[in-house]
C-alpha cells in the first residue's frame, strides 16, 4: 500500500491529469494572468503550512491591539520571528532545489514542530495580555447547567494518594505520548498521505485549541474554585511531576479547550484510522485509547478542567480527523494535477 501511494505521489509532471491548452476553445493555465506567481505558492506552501501560517498571523495580530508593554512588544517580535522562519523554511525546503532533499526534508521537519513548541511556551506571556479576565464562573454554570454538577469537584471523593497517583502518571504521560507521535509520524515513517493526514489533523487541534484559549480564558477549577475543596491535591511523585512541568512551561490560562483531552484522543483516532491500511497500528492505536481515557479522566479529578473543556476537546480531535482525511485527499489531488509531488515528499 505505502510503495503504490508513494509511487502514486512521485509520478512525473506529464502523468497526472490533462495537460494545460488541452481544449482548443480554453486558454492553457501558463496563460492566465498570475498562473505561474500562483503556481509557484502553491508548489511552496501545504494546506499544514497554511494552517500554521493562518495561526500565527492571527496571534500576531491579537498581540499588536492588546495594550502596549514591554511583554507585548516581546510577544509581538516573538510571533513575527515565527512567521519568518516559518516562511523561510518552507521556500528552502520546497524551493531550493539544489540542496540535497535529505537536507530539506530535515530541515521541514525540525521548523514545523519547532514552531509548535516554542508558541505553546510563548502563551504563558501571550494569554494574559491578549485577554486579561476570566471566564471561569461563566464555564461553571456550564457545567452545573448541562451535568447537574460540576465534575471536578465531585471527584473530591477520590482525592486520595493512590488514586491521584493513578491518574497523574497519565496526565503526565501526554507530553510523551505528543513526542512519541511526532517522531513516529514526522520522522520514522515513510511519508504518505496518512503523513500529511497526521500533520494536518495535529496543525488543526494545536492551532485552533490555542486559539481557544484566548477566547474562553480561564484558570480551571484548581485556581478558580480552591475555595470549594475542602484540601488541596494529595499526590505524591507524579503529581510532583504534574505541578512542577506546569509550573515552568504551563500557559496557566490554557483550559477551553483542553488539549490535554483532544491531542491524546486525535492521535489514537489517527492511530486508529492507519490501521485500517498497516494492522501493526492497531495495538499502538488501542494503547493510545486507553492512555487517552485516563488522561480525560485526570484532566478533572486533578482539577485542571471543567466538563465542558473536555467536551470540547473531544469535538475538537473528531473534528481534526474528519477535516485532515478529506484535506489530504484534495490536497494529494491538486498537486498531482500541477505536476507536484505530495507534501511531505522532497525532490
Amino acid at each position: 500500500m505505502y510503495e503504490r501511494l508513494t509511487s502514486d505521489i512521485t509520478k512525473a509532471p506529464g502523468d497526472h491529469g490533462p495537460k494545460s491548452g488541452g481544449h482548443p476553445e480554453l486558454p492553457g493555465t501558463s496563460e492566465l494572468p498570475g498562473a505561474s506567481a500562483l503556481k509557484g505558492i502553491l508548489t511552496l506552501f501545504t494546506i499544514q503550512d497554511a494552517v500554521l501560517t493562518g495561526y500565527l498571523f492571527a496571534i500576531t495580530a491579537l498581540v499588536a491591539r492588546s495594550e502596549p508593554s514591554e511583554i507585548q512588544a516581546q510577544c509581538l517580535r516573538r510571533t513575527m520571528a515565527s512567521v519568518l522562519v516559518l516562511v523561510l523554511g518552507c521556500i528552502f525546503a520546497r524551493g531550493a532545489t539544489s540542496v540535497s532533499p535529505a537536507i530539506r526534508r530535515t530541515v521541514y521537519r525540525m521548523v514545523m514542530p519547532g514552531i509548535v513548541l516554542m508558541n505553546y511556551l510563548t502563551l504563558r506571556d501571550v494569554l494574559p495580555i491578549v485577554r486579561t479576565d476570566s471566564l471561569d464562573l461563566q464555564l461553571l454554570q456550564l457545567d452545573l447547567m448541562l451535568f447537574g454538577v460540576e465534575p471536578a469537584l465531585w471527584m473530591e471523593r477520590f482525592n486520595q494518594r493512590p488514586i491521584v497517583e493513578w491518574f497523574a502518571f497519565f496526565y503526565f504521560s501526554y507530553f510523551f505520548i505528543c513526542g512519541f507521535y511526532m517522531l513516529l509520524a514526522v520522522w520514522l515513517r515513510r511519508p504518505s498521505r496518512h503523513t500529511t493526514e497526521f500533520a494536518i489533523g495535529t496543525g488543526i487541534v494545536y492551532c485552533v485549541g490555542q486559539l481557544g484559549y484566548m477566547a474562553v480564558p480561564g484558570y480551571g477549577p484548581i485556581g478558580a474554585l480552591q475555595h470549594m475543596y475542602q484540601g488541596p491535591v494529595d499526590g505524591g511523585f507524579f503529581w510532583k511531576c504534574v505541578i512542577d512541568t506546569v509550573q515552568a512551561g504551563g500557559a496557566m490560562k490554557d483550559i477551553f479547550p483542553s488539549l490535554h483531552t483532544a491531542s491524546p484522543l486525535w492521535f489514537a483516532l489517527w492511530a486508529f484510522n492507519s490501521a485500517r491500511y498497516d494492522k501493526r497500528f492497531l495495538p499502538l492505536a488501542v494503547v493510545t485509547a486507553f492512555f487517552s481515557g485516563n488522561i480525560i479522566i485526570s484532566t478533572m479529578l486533578l482539577r485542571w478542567h471543567y466538563a465542558i473543556d473536555v467536551v470540547a476537546g473531544v469535538v475538537l480531535a473528531v473534528s481534526a480527523l474528519f477535516l485532515s482525511i478529506r484535506l489530504s485527499r484534495w490536497e494529494e489531488e491538486f498537486r498531482g494535477k500541477m505536476g507536484e509531488t505530495a507534501a511531505w515528499i522532497f525532490k
